[in-house]
């Protein structure tokens, strides 16, 4: 004998699509969790490759139109330094000029310290006035020191026909033991005064000496 079909009412009609509804809520609400942890876990492992395959960078330099090495920032194209050397004396040469050789007292002149890269392998050397150093001497007594008062580094990666230009002002005054305002120092006597550049890690690499004569 054939089953009778089942009369549902209308209220558990309503019971069945609350549950119905509730369910499809519940699962959907497991789905997006699970997806959620699936993107989690990707992009973590995405960002630990990523980490363990970038080498670390340091400061470098990049060159301008005219080949003139820049100290390193924002601009510059970053290139890593691990195991570069330090630049020394088969590397670089270090040249002065200035705008006048003869000066009064108290006058002003203006020194290019140039840094220019001619070795066959790229090097590192920091180009601050405390590393680079103009030293100014008259006999055998050092008068002026660029490196009388502390300098922000600026560390060069030099390579192939790099080379660094920087204006480095002496005001006919000396430097004493501490680090004063260029205005408080005391203006040399006249005379004949030689102006030589130098690294401070590394003195066989220097300049030609200038001569300058104060008057």
């Amino acid at each position: 004998m054939a089953k009778k079909a089942r009369n549902i009412s209308k209220r558990q009609q309503r019971i069945y699509r609350r549950r119905r509804i509730v369910a499809a809520i519940i699962l959907v609400a497991v789905l997006a969790a699970f997806g959620g942890l699936i993107y989690g876990a990707v992009t973590g492992i995405r960002h630990l490759t990523e980490g363990k395959a970038s080498p670390s960078a340091s400061p470098t330099s990049s060159k301008s139109a005219d080949g003139t090495a820049s100290p390193s920032g924002k601009d510059n194209a970053t290139k890593t330094t691990a195991g570069v050397p330090d630049c020394g004396a088969d590397d670089i040469t270090l040249t002065l000029t200035s705008d006048v050789t003869t000066v009064g007292v108290g006058g002003t002149v203006n020194f290019k310290a140039t840094i220019l890269h001619g070795g066959k392998t790229d090097c590192l050397i920091d180009a601050a006035n405390d590393s680079r150093i103009l030293t100014i001497t008259t006999g055998n007594t050092t008068v002026w020191r660029s490196d009388s008062c502390p300098a922000d580094s600026r560390q060069l990666l030099m390579t192939g026909s790099d080379k660094d230009i920087q204006s480095v002002v002496w005001n006919t005054n000396s430097t004493g033991d501490k680090c004063v305002a260029d205005a408080s120092r005391p203006h040399v006597e006249a005379g004949t005064y030689v102006a030589t550049l130098s690294l401070k890690d590394n003195a066989a690499v220097k300049s030609d000496p200038l001569t300058i004569t104060v008057r």
